[in-house]
This record gives C-alpha cells, sequence and structure tokens, in this order.
C-alpha cells in the first residue's frame, strides 16, 4: 500500500479509516517518537472545519486522559494532524471482547476516568463540550487507563449560541441527546451527561441504545429497557438518571461519579476508642499504691 509523503515523518500502517478520514501510524525521523496521523480523504469544507476545530481544542487543553497533539502539517493540498500514538483498543472494541459481569466489574473505573476528563473539559473557560462521546472515541489503554479522542465537532460553549444544524451529519444518533440535533437548542455540561449515560448504557448492556427521538416517540425508558435485559437496578437507576430526555433533568457529573457502583465505598464504621484516663489522675493512683505497700512492709517488721 502506498502511504503519502509527510515530511518529518515515516507512515507504518493504517490505525483506521473511514468514508471521511483516515488515520494512520507512524514514526517520527528523528526522535523515533510513534505518532498517529489524522487526514481527510475528502474535500469537505465541513470535514476541514472540523479538523481544525479539533486542533485548536487539542492545543488548549492538557490531561492525562486526553491525547497529546504534535503539530499540523499542510502536504500536498492535504492537512495532517499529527498526535501521540496510544497502544490502545477503542471502548467499543473492549465492550465486544468482556463479559457482561467483567464489564460490571470493571466499567466502573473506566466511566470514573471518563468523569474526570469531562469535568476538566468543562472547567475550562470557555467550557468545552465534546458532543460526540460515544464508545469508538474512548481508548482503553493494557492498564485500565484512557484517552479521550475527535474532538472535530466540540465546541467552546460561549454565552448563549444556539447548536449548529449541521451537526446533525456529523454526531453519533445512539449518543446524542435531543437537544444536540436543534437549532433552537443549547448545547451544555448536561449534553455530554446524557452522551455519558448512553455510553454507560452500552457499556453494561452491550447493546447500543436507541437514538434519543426513537425512545422519545415510542415512550422507551433506557432505566427500564436496562431492567428488562437483566441489569442490576443500580445500574439501570444510573444510567436513566444521565439520559432523561430534558438536560435540566439529568444528573450532574459529579452525581454520576459518586452513584458508579463500586467506585464510592460506604465508610466503615469505626470502632469506638476507649475512654484515656487522666494522666494526672493516674499518677496519683500509682502513688498511693506504692504508699500503701509500703505501710504494710512496715507493719511485717518485727516489734513495730
Amino acid at each position: 500500500m502506498d502511504y503519502p509523503d509527510l515530511p518529518g515523518y515515516e507512515i507504518t500502517s493504517v490505525l483506521g479509516q473511514g468514508a471521511m478520514g483516515c488515520v494512520y501510524r507512524g514514526r517520527h525521523r528523528e526522535d523515533g517518537q510513534e505518532v498517529a496521523i489524522k487526514t481527510l480523504l475528502v474535500d469537505d469544507p465541513s470535514m476541514q472545519r472540523a479538523l481544525a476545530n479539533e486542533w485548536e481544542v487539542l492545543c488548549r487543553v492538557e490531561h492525562e486522559y486526553l491525547v497529546n497533539e504534535r503539530e499540523i502539517i499542510e502536504s500536498n493540498d492535504h492537512v495532517y494532524l499529527v498526535m501521540e500514538f496510544v497502544d490502545s483498543v477503542p471502548l467499543s472494541t473492549w465492550i465486544d471482547t468482556h463479559s457482561r459481569q467483567q464489564r460490571m466489574e470493571l466499567g466502573g473505573p473506566i466511566l470514573d476516568k471518563m468523569c474526570q476528563v469531562l469535568q476538566y473539559l468543562h472547567s475550562q473557560d470557555p467550557q468545552v463540550i465534546v458532543r460526540d462521546l460515544k464508545p469508538d472515541n474512548v481508548l482503553v489503554l493494557p492498564n485500565g487507563d484512557i484517552k479521550l479522542i475527535d474532538f472535530g465537532i466540540a465546541r467552546a460553549l460561549v454565552g448563549d449560541s444556539k447548536t449548529e444544524v449541521a451537526l446533525k451529519g456529523f454526531a453519533s444518533a445512539a449518543y446524542a441527546p435531543l437537544e444536540q440535533y436543534s437549532a433552537q437548542s443549547t448545547t451544555s455540561a448536561a449534553s455530554d451527561v446524557y452522551s455519558l449515560g448512553a455510553t454507560a448504557y452500552h457499556l453494561i448492556s452491550g447493546n447500543l441504545p436507541e437514538p434519543a427521538i426513537d425512545m422519545l416517540t415510542h415512550g422507551h425508558q433506557p432505566e427500564k429497557m436496562l431492567l428488562d435485559m437483566g441489569v442490576e437496578p443500580v445500574w439501570a437507576a444510573l444510567v436513566g438518571a444521565a439520559m432523561r430526555p430534558k438536560a435540566p433533568q439529568r444528573i450532574s457529573l459529579d452525581d454520576f461519579r459518586q452513584r458508579i457502583p463500586g467506585m464510592r465505598k460506604s465508610e466503615k464504621l469505626a470502632t469506638p476508642t476507649p475512654p484515656q484516663a487522666d494522666s494526672s489522675n493516674t499518677k496519683w493512683l500509682v502513688a498511693l499504691v506504692i504508699v500503701c505497700i509500703l505501710l504494710a512492709i512496715v507493719m511485717l517488721i518485727p516489734g513495730q
């Protein structure tokens, strides 16, 4: 296979490819660092804006659960986004290769880490709203850590700006809330909470959630659907609270983290500590015992 000739880098393989773009694996010719190289395969202005937006987001954030950017290169009428290479598998693959019991036991820490990186992004000024959180965009490392990727449609939330209608062609229907498809609505941190809940739905059940519009149309509720699959009520309730149709009804990221099963152990009752005797009283008691012993000895001496 012929790979692009990219100045400064040697492309060695294809990590993933779709209709719109491709991600290559390569290495820097001088320092030997392995990298992931993302580029477009189509001449689409909206996709080009998405790639530029991803670069802008990566340049201004830094977190242990985000990939690090390296540089952006223009070569032969193509733009290449060069990032760190992460030895990992997408969460979607991880889900497919683990049993439900394994997912429920190991999924908690993964969701907790997702909460942490979302909290970081939402704390930025202006806020960074991911808007395309899904298992394909979460990389799971061998040690259980994660890396959040693909910020093509992320946005910095400024004022009361509305959601672009063009977003409809980008976001993943199974993980996007209702407000993400309306030009009259504003995406917010609550939009990412919905996507987090939908990702948790997929993780614990092994099935994709229904698109939000379909659930609304048919009156389906994520919590009941999970219960019908035999999912533990505590997990079903958590997902249901995150996937409420209306943004104000959804739980916060802090609440989501606190409610992840197995992650927040209840505190054990402390064993009562016996009261300590006052040190001054103890000294007097010891002195009194000594005096009594001495008197007893004197009384036993003959002739006394």
